[in-house]
């Protein structure tokens, strides 16, 4: 009798099917650069789409320029990068470098702005507009900066799983 449990239980166990290990559908490091980039498409028309930018009547003509210029050259580097990441090849490493570098010109060329004369953010303006967190603005700095390393960490993580 002890012999039938036995052979029981173990029969028990081979029916059972093989626990599936299911796939991530985008890794997360590819996940975080897809959202840079797809963020770095849209950012500029969702940010200066209005009133306080490209629709501002206190701009002149030629500042309007460069912000729609802005906004297009976001579009281009981050289109890229989403185009980069999201097709196939045999040059996946390159891709992921390029993608992750692309849509950052974008970013650390707006974190950079705030080093030349003059140039504020959003809060000189319309400081009722821009978030404020004991007493750090949560401005277009704050988000190149988040963007930026969100970049590195989303490349650090999918190049980790590449070379896997």
């Amino acid at each position: 009798m002890p012999d039938k449990k036995l052979q029981l239980r173990t029969e028990h166990r081979k029916a059972r099917p093989a626990p599936v290990q299911q796939k991530q559908i985008i890794p997360t490091g590819k996940l975080l650069l897809v959202t840079v980039a797809g963020l770095t498409t849209v950012g500029g028309f969702i940010a200066d789409w209005n009133k306080t930018h490209l629709f501002n009547p206190n701009w002149p003509p030629h500042a309007k320029f460069h912000d729609a210029m802005s906004i297009t050259i976001a579009t281009f580097l981050g289109g890229a990068g989403m185009y980069l990441l999201l097709r196939k090849g045999e040059y996946l490493q390159r891709d992921t470098q390029m993608a992750a570098m692309l849509p950052a010109f974008f970013w650390a060329s707006q974190g950079i702005s705030f080093a030349f004369p003059g140039a504020k953010g959003l809060e000189s303006e319309f400081p009722e507009l821009v978030p404020r967190i004991k007493g750090v603005w949560l401005n277009e700095k704050f988000v190149a900066i988040a963007m930026l390393s969100l970049t590195g960490i989303g490349y650090t993580l999918e190049r980790q799983r590449q070379n896997d």
